[in-house]
């Protein structure tokens, strides 16, 4: 059966928060690498993440400003179901997202292991985005989280295995990696934003 086509002003408000959400947990991210890069002196660190931060969230939020403001869609029974059935099943994977994390995080905090934690979750996060793709037609989160996935497994993989390196980098690599593929990600966000605009004043 072919894809159903949602209206533009809901795709237009989802893509913009969607792009809000990247913006917000990309800063945490970074968040997750400075405090391991304390109390190194990382001036031109901060500014570089607090400007791209500030940068995205005004873009994002101008963005979800003008997806708010477009008329109301005339949504046909088939476009009703569709966002229903859409919203039940982000709805299981974002339980399913923090089950795993739970469990992830309790078991390596109980094994001692705790400087695996931002890596897995990371990686945990990466799938879920992965299964959003599939839910939400979206083929650019394919490659979101395949990217996330190969970072924090490559993190988990390598770090360990360099002695010389302690194994509190992997929060740095994990903290940092992931901050810059989902501001990578809010930026293909915009874009898609755009076209969504575009397509609305169109119709």
């Amino acid at each position: 059966m072919a894809d159903i086509q949602l209206p533009p002003r809901y795709e237009a408000v989802h893509a913009a928060g969607g792009t809000l959400l990247y913006v917000a947990l990309g800063a945490a991210w970074a968040l997750v690498g400075l405090l391991e890069l304390r109390p190194v002196g990382t001036p031109w660190i901060n500014l570089f993440l607090g400007v791209s931060a500030a940068v995205l969230f005004i873009l994002a939020m101008r963005g979800f400003q003008r997806a708010t403001e477009l008329p109301e869609d005339e949504v046909s029974e088939e476009q009703q179901q569709e966002r229903a059935t859409r919203s039940r099943r982000s709805h299981r994977v974002m339980t399913a997202q923090g089950v795993v994390i739970t469990v992830i995080s309790a078991y390596l905090i109980l094994t001692g292991q705790q400087a695996y934690i931002a890596a897995a979750t990371s990686l945990a996060v990466g799938l879920h985005f992965v299964a959003l793709a599939a839910v939400h037609h979206t083929p650019g989160e394919y490659l979101l989280g395949g990217l996330m996935i190969a970072v924090a497994a490559a993190t988990m993989y390598w770090i360990p295995r360099m002695p010389t390196i302690p194994d509190g980098a992997m929060n740095i690599v994990a903290g940092f990696g992931t901050a810059i593929i989902l501001w990578l990600g809010s930026l293909v966000r915009l874009v898609r934003l755009e076209r969504e605009l575009v397509r609305a004043t169109e119709n």
